[in-house]
């Protein structure tokens, strides 16, 4: 009797046992979240996904009040309290969210995009590690090196290319006349003296010369390269103060009387070489215009000066003490800028002129 009681017993605590775990662990496909799918404390489990807002098998209910275990299973008849969401605070670190996920408040996302990459920025969130040159700022939020999310605005800061500088502007009026030296031969020695007076007027209008102050013009007419280079040389610097800046030209009296000028390059190198030691920075030499009324009609000294010219022009632009630059003046001459195939006109002065003051004010030439 007492031993089929006890057998009774055994089959009913049995089938209460196994009722009781099919009610427990019965759940719709979804329902439940994959061991580690839960969040802990809110933050989304890494690479997990959150089922659809935690929706209940078919018959099946709510645990009243109960939570998710850190890194365990639901206990019996729990299931994500209602309504969960990530918490308040909670920090991503390359997962995504789940289906329904909300997303934190305040929460920093990081390195959650790839380098030069776009990231939104959430309400007050921060986003770093996007590569990029400038920064921008999201509404509440500053994307580092990235782009920010949809409405998001800011300035960038050196995210520009190649920015200006003001260090090499000139100083207007620092030129005394006395420190430009005019050198050459007729071209810039007759009266009147067309060229010299027309960069003078473009200096004085620029604020660069004084009203009454003029530059120290020593070319002589009818004077070969040589003389420039010793005669002329002295004369500019006599008293022994040299000037800062000289404008010349050398050579057409030579080509004038031969057919070409050999020693012409040679003897300009000497005189550059004596220019930087006496401390003259800059040298403007300036080319002929074509010879000849029209120009270029005078084809035996147009034939010397192209012989000769391109050794005057390696010369000048071989030195560095001081800076030479070589200036072409064929350009700019025109009919009616010559009447004697030579020399200019006040045309011809004032085209020669205001080419010569626009290089000056390029290379910071008596400013």
């Amino acid at each position: 009797m007492i031993s089929g009681q006890k057998t009774r017993l055994g089959i009913v605590l049995a089938v209460g046992l196994a009722s009781g775990g099919l009610a427990g662990c019965s759940s719709s496909t979804g329902g439940g979240t994959g061991t580690g799918g839960e969040s802990s404390g809110g933050v989304s489990g890494s690479g997990g996904v959150s089922g659809s807002g935690g929706v209940s098998s078919s018959g099946g209910t709510h645990g009243s009040g109960g939570t998710t275990s850190t890194g365990g299973s639901e206990g019996t008849g729990g299931v994500h309290g209602s309504g969960g969401t990530v918490a308040t605070g909670g920090t991503s670190t390359g997962g995504e969210k789940g289906t329904g996920g909300v997303t934190s408040t305040g929460g920093a996302a990081s390195g959650g995009s790839a380098a030069g990459g776009s990231t939104s920025s959430g309400s007050g969130g921060t986003h770093a590690g996007g590569a990029g040159g400038g920064q921008k700022t999201g509404s509440g939020g500053t994307g580092i090196g990235g782009k920010i999310g949809s409405g998001g605005s800011g300035t960038g800061t050196g995210g520009g290319a190649g920015g200006s500088s003001s260090s090499g502007t000139c100083q207007k009026g620092q030129t005394k006349g006395s420190d430009v030296a005019i050198l050459g031969e007729s071209f810039y020695a007759i009266s009147p003296q067309y060229i010299q007076n027309r960069v003078q007027d473009d200096a004085r209008t620029a604020g660069s010369l004084g009203a009454s102050d003029t530059y120290h013009n020593v070319a002589v007419s009818g004077q070969t390269m040589n003389y420039i280079a010793t005669t002329e040389w002295t004369a500019a610097t006599q008293g022994g103060a040299a000037p800062k800046y000289v404008i010349m030209d050398g050579g057409g009296i030579d080509c004038l009387s031969g057919s070409s000028c050999p020693t012409c390059a040679s003897t300009f190198t000497t005189l550059l070489g004596k220019m930087g030691t006496a401390g003259v920075k800059q040298v403007i030499y300036t080319r002929y215009p074509e010879p000849g009324n029209p120009p270029g009609s005078n084809t035996s000294l147009k034939a010397c000066l192209d012989m000769t010219m391109p050794g005057m022009q390696t010369a000048c632009e071989g030195s560095t003490s001081p800076k030479c630059d070589f200036l072409d003046l064929r350009p700019v001459w025109v009919n009616g800028d010559t009447t004697d195939g030579l020399h200019p006109t006040q045309s011809g002065g004032d085209h020669v002129g205001d080419l010569l003051w626009s290089e000056m004010v390029k290379d910071c030439f008596a400013q």
